[in-house]
């Protein structure tokens, strides 16, 4: 398992920065160092989960696993199925209760969508590659945490839309986040790596979305349904 970990990760960590390497061709005008600030976070949350599963100290998974589940023999609660979509109603509603996010509806949905899919693309390639058994044994796709991904990735988003209104918006998301990534655990569901690592990944693939959007979708956009030989469709057209 190990061997198989550390070579999806380096696959990931490649792809990112070949994804980051090309970032230049697209905004020439931004500095690297921002890139390098606004990576910390994620990062430094993918290398704890990595040094927690690998490491052979007190400090590791089967260690804080067994204090949790062993102080929570009877708690079982389904809130983190939950709770993992609660904030992204917020990503595209705070605009109707008077605050106005970063980005117009169009583009913040694109880049919601771009996250998403690397994300996605992104646990599911290293659940499938490294087959760690969940802590209860119920499947081998604990590594890293889906839940922990979705929800992070959304209070990414809140903090770039609307962290600038106001500090409390990004803290109750993270909040939630964190709540979900502690329920995770607790539930028996997930060791502490998965989460960190999970929680990494969903704060990365946002950043990623951000740094690669090229915002042209403000331009006159014109969706309608189609309907055709008994086949439903979308039409989409965009004025350049």
């Amino acid at each position: 398992m190990h061997k198989r970990l550390f070579v999806f990760f380096l696959v990931f960590i490649y792809s990112i920065t070949q994804s980051v390497a090309q970032i230049d061709t697209v905004y020439k005008n931004k500095k690297v160092g921002a890139y390098v600030k606004q990576s910390i976070a994620p990062v430094a949350l993918i290398g704890l989960g990595l040094y927690m599963k690998l490491n052979k100290t007190s400090f590791n998974d089967l260690s804080i696993k067994n204090s949790v589940v062993s102080s929570n023999l009877n708690f079982h609660t389904s809130a983190d199925d939950y709770l993992r979509f609660a904030a992204v109603p917020f990503i595209f509603g705070l605009d109707f209760l008077g605050v106005k996010g970063k980005t117009d509806y169009k583009n913040r949905a694109v880049l919601f969508i771009k996250a998403e899919a690397i994300m996605i693309v992104s646990t599911g390639l290293l659940k499938r590659g490294t087959q760690v058994i969940r802590p209860d044994g119920s499947d081998d796709h604990s590594f890293p945490s889906g839940h922990s991904a979705q929800v992070f990735l959304a209070a990414a988003m809140i903090q770039k839309e609307f962290g600038s209104k106001s500090i409390w918006y990004p803290i109750a998301a993270y909040a939630v986040a964190s709540s979900v990534g502690a329920l995770r655990i607790v539930n028996n569901k997930h060791y502490t790596s998965d989460v960190l690592v999970g929680a990494g990944i969903g704060i990365l693939s946002v950043q990623l979305a951000y740094w690669t959007h090229q915002y042209k979708w403000n331009k006159q956009v014109v969706v309608m349904p189609t309907y055709s030989s008994r086949t439903f469709g979308v039409y989409v057209a965009m004025k350049i």
